[in-house]
């Protein structure tokens, strides 16, 4: 029988997906406080989870019934078991290798539409080669797992004898009834998920304990869920903030904005309160006008940041909003709103124009003119990896928003504070070093701010334009001290306006991405979007300041010193003090409208009927 030997492959591919968890978490030490022996056995279960949900499709393959086959028959159905036993073990391989490397940006395992972008992406293969030269010993592991796995396969043949006994078909009935049992978890009401791993383990240790074909194979259905009913329609009217109106109009009318969005600029190494920062011209620069101390990213990739930012849309999701099945609902959005306003509105990105869905998406919320390498006028200022230089784009930038008819909505996203955190060779040595190569990106990024605001703060538009400045989320780095969940999402988040002083915001008062466009919009005297999951930061009652994070949903508040993080996941319980039970409330009715919102197509006006909040 086939059983015997098809065992000895899955336990030799059981032990290749732990010596990768091995890689994983010595590659990725400095991500966690600490890594401690029994979160590889929780990994092991996970991972034996994995293969019973891959094996399931053998037992087509391996039923009863086979072994009437001809001899001819068998022959194929023996190399059918043995290609698809190897497509297993490849895809594993693949998918856990991946995030050795790749987990360091992110801090969270991939999904299913992450890698189905990647596959799709124009920036892939710009930085295959970057990987394969900073990542050298993992194609050797990942050579000799595969060899290993093909030494298993390779020799065993099909032997029917106890086949054609009731006894055989009993044993058949008898494995396939573990493997589902297997599949499932256990015996629990619900399958395992994501957000088990953080049961078991932690939030901080959940990605030790997964594996990336775990959460590829449980994020495949995403967007398939019925409507939330967690709380009744009583309930969310007290839950959720207020619908007041917004009209504190500091702007004067027609008043240009220009959002910058800063590629891994992190308080860990950027802004006033970082402890090591390497941004002194964005420091002095943003104490001038409205600056958050405490304000966080809606998520980890720069795919959650923009529309986060620019739509007000976060990413409560296991994967980015632009990857999600949502991405073609109808939203409010900043462009969209000032354009009915007579605005021209913009987007630049100094990287290839398909990088990231940026162009299809901004498109989709009301940006008519989108610039990137393509429409660059020198291709000579191309990085090699990402795109533009941002000295050369920041200059292109200005020098465009001085062609256009004003009033004018304009965004840019830098990019050279990303991996592989190259530097022009003109620049190499004027920056000091930091801790992580990303720093000296950071110094350079911020230098080229500082020519740009100097080049241009003489023209017409420059004064009569409000900036909003913006990390997109925090980068990489391996600083213990930084591991702490407040620290992976806290960034520089300002409004800055060159001709007038701006009002500041209440004590205390925790801001996020999604706040931009409420604040924006309350800034400009004009009235609350529709349907908004932020808050302005003039507001009393304010919208929870939340993240996504391994299935748990993180809301942060302002414990008086710093920002203390609350979590809460459906349908697992936990004991909360009175404050920590009364933010659970508000998290869930806000999770139950975003998520409800979403399944329903109501995050427009021009879909959204009167309802909650």
């Amino acid at each position: 029988m086939i059983v015997k030997p098809i065992f000895k492959f899955f336990l030799a591919l059981l032990l290749s997906m732990s010596i990768l968890r091995v890689a994983f978490a010595l590659q990725n030490a400095a991500f966690f406080k600490h890594i401690y022996l029994q979160h590889f056995f929780i990994g092991c279960y996970f991972d034996a989870v994995t293969l019973a949900l891959l094996s399931l499709p053998l037992f087509v393959l391996l039923n009863p019934l086979s072994s009437k086959l001809g001899s001819k028959s068998k022959k194929v159905l023996q190399v059918l078991i043995k290609i698809y036993l190897f497509l297993i073990g490849l895809l594993l391989l693949v998918l856990n290798s991946w995030d050795i490397a790749y987990f360091s940006y992110t801090q969270k395992r991939s999904g299913f539409s992450y890698f189905l972008h990647l596959l799709s992406g124009t920036e892939t293969s710009s930085l295959a080669g970057e990987f394969l030269l900073e990542f050298w010993w993992l194609p050797l592991v990942f050579t000799g797992l595969i060899y290993l796995l093909w030494r298993q396969i390779a020799p065993f043949q099909i032997l029917y004898s106890d086949r054609q006994s009731k006894k055989g078909g009993l044993r058949y009935l008898i494995l396939l009834l573990i493997v589902i049992v297997l599949s499932r978890g256990g015996v629990q009401l619900r399958p395992i998920g994501i957000v088990d791993a953080t049961a078991l383990s932690s939030l901080e240790h959940a990605p030790i304990v997964l594996n990336t074909a775990f959460t590829v194979l449980k994020t495949t259905d995403e967007g398939s869920s019925n409507l939330l009913s967690i709380h009744s329609n009583q309930a969310m009217k007290k839950l959720l903030p207020p619908k007041n109106k917004q009209a504190h109009a500091t702007l004067a009318p027609n008043t240009n904005v220009v959002v910058l969005i800063l590629e891994s600029f992190g308080t860990n190494y950027a802004g006033p309160n970082s402890p090591q920062s390497h941004s002194p011209f964005l420091d002095s620069l943003v104490q001038k006008g409205l600056f958050f101390d405490y304000a966080i990213a809606n998520g980890r990739t720069s795919m959650d940041a923009v529309p986060a930012i620019l739509a007000g849309m976060p990413s409560w999701l296991p994967e980015s909003y632009i990857l999600s099945p949502y991405c073609s609902n109808q939203l409010n959005s900043l462009p969209q709103i000032l354009k009915e306003k007579g605005y021209q509105t913009s987007f630049y990105h100094g990287a290839k124009e398909g990088s990231m869905s940026f162009k299809s998406f901004t498109r989709a919320i009301g940006i008519d003119t989108y610039k990137g390498l393509e429409s660059y006028p020198n291709q000579a200022h191309f990085d090699g990896n990402w795109g533009v230089w941002d000295h050369h784009m920041l200059h292109y930038f200005g020098q465009e928003l001085g062609r256009v008819k004003q009033p004018f909505f304009s965004s840019i996203f830098t990019l050279s504070s990303h991996h592989p955190y190259k530097l022009p060779v003109a620049y190499q040595n004027k920056y000091k070093k930091g801790p992580e190569p990303l720093c000296k990106t950071i110094a350079y990024t911020d230098d080229a701010l500082r020519h740009f605001f100097k080049r241009y703060q003489k023209e017409a538009w420059f004064q009569n334009t409000l900036f909003v400045i913006t990390a997109d989320h925090v980068g990489p780095t391996r600083q213990r001290q930084y591991q702490t969940l407040d620290w992976r999402y806290r960034i520089p988040i300002a409004f800055y306006h060159p001709s007038l002083a701006l009002p500041k915001p209440a004590k205390g008062v925790v801001f996020q991405q999604i706040d931009i466009m409420p604040t924006l919009l309350d800034l400009l005297g004009l009235d609350k979007a529709p349907f908004q999951l932020g808050s302005s930061c003039f507001e009393h009652v304010q919208s929870q300041k939340m993240v996504y994070d391994n299935g748990n949903l993180i809301s942060f508040i302002y414990n008086g010193t710093n920002l203390l993080p609350i979590a809460w996941t459906p349908s697992v319980q936990r004991n909360y003090t009175k404050e920590q039970a009364d933010v659970s409330q508000r998290m869930s009715a806000l999770y139950q409208f975003y998520m409800n919102s979403l399944l329903q197509n109501r995050c427009s006006k021009q879909t959204i009927k009167p309802r909650l909040p």
